[in-house]
């Protein structure tokens, strides 16, 4: 099994959205702790506060795995029965409210993420390469936090330095001046950056200039600013530094981890050693124990079954014509039997809850990859947050979209893509293009956290999302009808958790929450 690149660091922090510290209360001197004004000095300390951060992006694995997929239209909230996974189900009926603690847990992480950045900028003074490639790894990461959160909460406090005492309780900032401080973060970290592939073997889950350019392009794509993110996209494009990886059933599995169609991804351990470095996504998120029987595909029959894909997921690729991609991302029941020679029903012969047959193959969880079914909680699958093929889609969008459009270069980097699963070329313009873009960041994208924010970006969540949840089925045939669910005009943002409105006095809750 792998070795997790980042060691974990003992790195004290409390979680939450001005994060806090606590007062002297003893005259004694604690042993075993070096006090901050002590620390981060040298290299190795510099580098050592620099994993804090990548700890953070880290963290929270499983709530990381359900968070954006369950929002979106490609899965189920599924379990044991119905309130087994009850925050998943609110998030998945879009029934939640802002004490949904996926919705809490997301927002903390976030914040931890600028925190430690913000500590790390604070606190080093740049007088080697250790410490001014920390500088410009940490405002990277800053501004992937900060995109996140404008983009689900809208307009959150910004807090660009560690804080005193009397300046916990920030105000909302304005949207204009988040996107604002995400651009100059990552314009400023994109020149002391290196290329991928001037990355150490010791280094390679390291922030790239590749992946700064690409998380400003993506920047400049959700403001419409679509002439500046097709120029940084076409720079990713034509540095030579990426690929497509051409076997897409592979793309997520560990045989491609840090290769040519990694742009960042996030590095996790399987060792038993190491088990608070793994992710529990084979546990939670595979199909249910006591109903799956895997067959010859590989997965695990010892899971939970809480996010299954949603059948009008199956179809779009079976529509489309898309055998490669509908192998590797989720098969039906039908497919597992026929295919594989498993089954997916208990003796009764009713499928588990939340579930119509279907089984994610992309992000699945695979015993190959594993300690081996007595220790199936621990996994050591890499999260991809940024691939080449999402680039490429990313570049064909941008270009379709601008000003003056540049409708060939956009066919070029879509079709591109489709060659890699045998998808016919296309040939379309114009408003015709843009729709098979969708369609096909949908297709290629399918359970990697793109999805929700794209519906949103788009102007189509309200449409797309409209009745989700309204029918959840049993796994007898049978459905639960939720008539106050799916997307309400609230949802165009997500709720502040309650836990910081009640701490924040200055800060402004989401309309209609």
């Amino acid at each position: 099994m792998k070795t997790n690149i980042f060691k974990p660091l003992a790195y004290v922090s409390i979680s939450g959205l001005f994060l806090t510290s606590c007062s002297d209360f003893l005259d004694t001197e604690q042993r075993g702790v070096i006090q901050i004004d002590d620390f981060y000095h040298t290299d190795q300390e510099v580098t050592e506060a620099l994993y804090a951060i990548y700890d953070k992006v880290q963290s929270e694995a499983l709530t990381t795995f359900q968070f954006k997929n369950l929002l979106s239209d490609d899965a189920y909230a599924g379990g044991g029965g119905r309130g087994d996974n009850n925050t998943g189900e609110e998030l998945n009926e879009f029934r939640f409210g802002p004490n949904n603690s996926l919705i809490s847990t997301m927002f903390e992480k976030y914040y931890k993420i600028i925190y430690t950045s913000n500590i790390l900028m604070d606190r080093v003074e740049v007088d080697s390469e250790v410490k001014r490639l920390a500088v410009a790894e940490a405002k990277a990461f800053r501004a992937y936090a900060y995109f996140e959160l404008v983009t689900l909460w809208g307009p959150v406090p910004l807090v660009t330095r560690p804080l005193e005492s009397d300046e916990y309780a920030q105000p909302n900032a304005t949207v204009a001046e988040i996107w604002a401080r995400i651009e100059q973060d990552l314009q400023e970290a994109i020149p002391e950056l290196p290329l991928k592939s001037q990355l150490s073997a010791a280094k390679k889950g390291h922030v790239s200039k590749g992946t700064a350019q690409s998380w400003l392009g993506k920047a400049y794509l959700f403001q419409e600013k679509y002439a500046e993110a097709a120029d940084l996209f076409d720079q990713v494009i034509q540095s030579g530094e990426y690929g497509l990886y051409p076997d897409f059933a592979m793309i997520t599995r560990e045989e491609s981890e840090f290769g040519i169609e990694s742009v960042f991804e996030v590095s996790y351990a399987a060792e038993l050693s190491m088990i608070t470095e793994g992710t529990q996504i084979v546990a939670y998120c595979g199909p249910r124990t006591g109903y799956f029987k895997s067959g010859t595909t590989g997965i695990s029959e010892t899971a939970w079954g809480w996010v299954n894909p949603r059948p009008e997921l199956y179809e779009a690729f079976v529509t489309a014509g898309d055998e490669v991609r509908r192998r590797g991302t989720v098969i039906s029941e039908q497919d597992l039997m026929n295919e594989y020679g498993g089954s997916f029903r208990d003796a009764d012969g009713n499928l588990p809850y939340g579930s119509e047959g279907h089984v994610r193959m992309k992000y699945g969880a695979y015993v190959a990859e594993t300690p081996g079914e007595d220790y199936h909680t621990i996994s050591g699958t890499n999260y991809r947050l940024l691939r080449y093929a999402d680039v490429l889609l990313m570049a064909a969008e941008a270009n379709n979209r601008k000003a003056s459009p540049d409708d060939a270069k956009a066919l070029r980097y879509l079709n591109e893509v489709r060659a890699r699963v045998n998808q016919p070329a296309l040939s379309v313009t114009g408003n015709d293009l843009f729709a098979a873009i969708k369609q096909e960041r949908r297709l290629e994208l399918a359970f990697e956290w793109v999805r929700y924010q794209d519906l949103i970006r788009w102007g189509d969540a309200a449409t797309v999302l409209a009745d989700q949840g309204k029918q959840i089925p049993r796994g007898d045939g049978s459905y639960f009808e939720l008539s106050d669910a799916g997307f309400k005009e609230r949802h165009w943002l997500l709720p502040f958790p309650e836990t910081e409105v009640n701490v924040n006095p200055n800060i402004v809750q989401n309309p209609g929450w």
